[in-house]
């Protein structure tokens, strides 16, 4: 049995984004989670998967196709989607290796449960849970929310949830669609019309549903970085991650030499109390056009762009289908991609702390398979163990290698010169691209202090740099 319902507005943007993804790189969607069952029962274990099967439908929907429109269904009681293999484990490093294996293998878009699993256990003890669940269903903070509440569940069988549960993700749609929305809907729909009347034209190539394109991606990784920004968003009085869209805005506007540029911001749309824990896929795009105008103080271009930032998330839960038919009549966008081009997200998995004494040396490190699809520039920071992450993903058509460690560099450059001197200009930033810095913010010595994976001779060879071990 199941009940079929309209997808909400954050499963609605998941499915369209994930089938633009090419037929063989659905897999990219997938989010993986290693849950430690040392100390639990089979019985306990089982136990805990089937009451969180029961507590959260996106653990028992499909998704399905009527008329060309995607709609989900809620099954009463499918068999959990989990393995169960018992076996002797060889090193500590088995389990992210089972689950990264695991997160290989795609879901289809129509048809099957978006989440899967392998229970492993040694001589009937279970050890540790390797799953992959699809983006279809699931947003990163939902993953983290299913683990909160299993490991509860492996306390205490009757533990209830520390936040509610509902609406479920049925009930959200149908409120998304209420005429009480109207009014906000409206004025969503006019914040598109107005940006898609005034965005500049094709300043980033639109690439096609399902193709491939080359890309190239390195991640700056930076505890220093991370305590900077900090700094600065408290002297402002904004926040870590509009600093550093700010000056990741300035830097790839330069480059691209196009001004304004617009960027599109992953919103979580969870800023009501009611949807903060809320166990499905709530992310959506919005485009924030940034003004990067050289004479402007970075104090007063980081400003700027936080409270243009801020005042874009308040229509950052839409209708995709419906910003789509608007794009559309504009005339100047086609698809998913064509409407959003150059992505910014910003993590923070954690609550560990920053360190300002902590002098780490940071490293740039090339990654030799990347996503060969996608956004021409797509810029994701991760805030995990006190360490700041810029994972830059660019078409080398537009920013070839060295570009690329340019904008990183710049971006470091940016944010230290806001910490020190607030009242410098963007044209300052632009001429003090030469200076030194310190190691522990962005890699000293040039090209040969950056790392690159082994295997990836394309990659040397494009870059020019050496491999460090």
């Amino acid at each position: 049995m199941f009940v079929e319902a309209p997808l909400s507005f954050g499963q609605l943007y998941s499915w369209r984004e994930i089938d633009a993804y090419p037929s063989d790189g659905k897999q990219e969607a997938n989010l993986p989670a290693t849950w430690d069952l040392r100390g639990s029962t089979l019985d306990q274990v089982q136990l805990a998967l089937r009451q969180l099967v029961q507590r959260h439908e996106p653990l028992r929907t499909t998704y399905h196709l009527r008329d060309g429109v995607p709609v989900q269904r809620i099954h009463a009681d499918p068999p959990v989607p989990v393995e169960l293999l018992d076996r002797v484990i060889t090193d500590a490093g088995e389990p992210d290796r089972n689950t990264a294996e695991l997160i290989g293998i795609g879901f289809p878009m129509t048809g099957e449960l978006c989440w899967r699993g392998v229970q492993v256990s040694s001589d009937g003890a279970p050890m540790y849970l390797s799953l992959s669940f699809s983006h279809l269903i699931l947003d990163v903070w939902s993953v983290l929310e299913l683990q909160t509440q299993f490991n509860d569940l492996l306390a205490s069988a009757d533990a209830q949830p520390a936040h509610p549960v509902e609406p479920a993700p049925r009930e959200l749609a149908c409120q998304q669609r209420q005429d009480s929305t109207r009014t906000r809907q409206a004025a969503t729909e006019r914040y598109w019309r107005r940006l898609l009347a005034t965005q500049p034209a094709d300043q980033l190539p639109a690439l096609a549903s399902g193709v491939r394109q080359d890309r190239i991606q390195a991640t700056l990784h930076s505890h220093r970085l991370g305590v900077l920004a900090a700094k600065v968003a408290r002297t402002h009085g904004v926040t870590p991650p509009a600093v550093l869209l700010a000056i990741t805005a300035a830097a790839v506007s330069e480059h691209l030499g196009a001004e304004p540029i617009t960027v599109n911001l992953m919103s979580s749309n969870r800023f009501a109390a009611e949807h903060r824990h809320l166990v499905t896929t709530m992310n959506q795009l919005i485009p924030v056009l940034v003004r990067v105008e050289p004479g402007s103080s970075l104090a007063e271009h980081i400003t700027r762009v936080h409270w243009a930032a801020a005042s874009a998330y308040r229509y950052s839960s839409y209708d995709l289908d419906q910003v789509l038919a608007i794009a559309a009549e504009s005339g100047a966008h086609s698809g998913f991609n064509g409407l959003f081009r150059c992505w910014f997200n910003y993590l923070q998995l954690d609550a560990e702390p920053l360190d300002p004494a902590r002098r780490t040396p940071a490293e740039l490190v090339w990654e030799p398979s990347a996503r060969q699809y996608g956004q021409p520039v797509d810029v994701r920071v991760t805030v995990r163990g006190g360490r700041t992450s810029i994972a830059l993903r660019a078409d080398p058509q537009i920013m070839p290698a060295e570009a690329l460690a340019g904008v990183l560099r710049t971006v470091c450059q940016g944010v230290a010169l806001a910490a020190s001197n607030p009242a410098s200009s963007l044209a300052d930033l632009r001429d003090s691209r030469g200076e030194d810095l310190p190691a522990a913010l962005f890699p000293p010595g040039g090209p040969a202090q950056t790392r690159i994976s082994a295997g990836a001779g394309w990659l040397r060879k494009a870059v020019g740099l050496a491999v460090r071990p």
